[in-house]
């Protein structure tokens, strides 16, 4: 993904680096989903469990058909049981303007902490940090930046919800914090 590839066009007319971020391109954000119930949640993406259960299912399967007996393979056996707490990993936030709460949820599927604050303890939302473009990042690559969706309680206590960093557009960031502080009735602040 050089200078060579950004001067390359597909048949639509769209880079071939364009391509290869849409396409390509882990990034760990939260997304927004709106619920049955009619609530909003940030959750994490589904190619995060699927590909630490990937990694279980490769793994097993070596394991399984390897000659070498499993006192041998206490390596492969440890990275699987890590890659199942990480497919069991859960942190996600709930926005629910009928209970005039946010719900957020951190843990594994089966053990988690949740914590629940209302409507009236918090002050507003608030987006900071150093907001940038897909392309800005290209340019130095050395350089991260960082944007982060905070909640703002009445008390002064900060508690961040969702933050990008490096190439990552912060776009998405904003568009997300505006649904939600526009669902929950509650101010969104951005500074720069």
């Amino acid at each position: 993904m050089g200078v060579i590839c950004r001067s390359w066009k597909n048949p639509q007319g769209e880079s071939l680096q364009c391509v290869l971020q849409e396409g390509f391109m882990f990034r760990m954000s939260f997304v927004l989903k709106k619920k049955k119930d009619g609530s909003l949640s940030l959750v994490l993406p589904v190619w995060f469990r699927l590909l630490f259960l990937f990694i279980v299912i490769l793994l097993s399967a070596g394991v399984f058909v390897s000659d070498i007996g499993i006192s041998g393979q206490w390596i492969p056996i440890l990275v699987i049981m890590v890659c199942i707490a990480g497919a069991l990993y859960e942190e996600k936030w709930i926005f629910n303007k009928s209970k005039n709460t946010i719900c957020y949820i951190s843990g594994t599927l089966i053990i988690n902490k949740k914590k629940i604050y209302k409507f009236d303890n918090i002050e507003n939302f608030k987006i900071s940090g150093e907001f940038h473009s897909e392309n800005e990042g290209q340019l130095n690559r050395l350089r991260k930046k960082m944007a982060k969706f905070s909640l703002i309680f009445k008390s002064g206590e900060v508690m961040d919800i969702d933050i990008t960093t490096g190439k990552t557009t912060s776009e998405e960031l904003i568009n997300k914090a505006k649904k939600i502080s526009s669902y929950c009735g509650i101010q969104l602040i951005v500074n720069s």
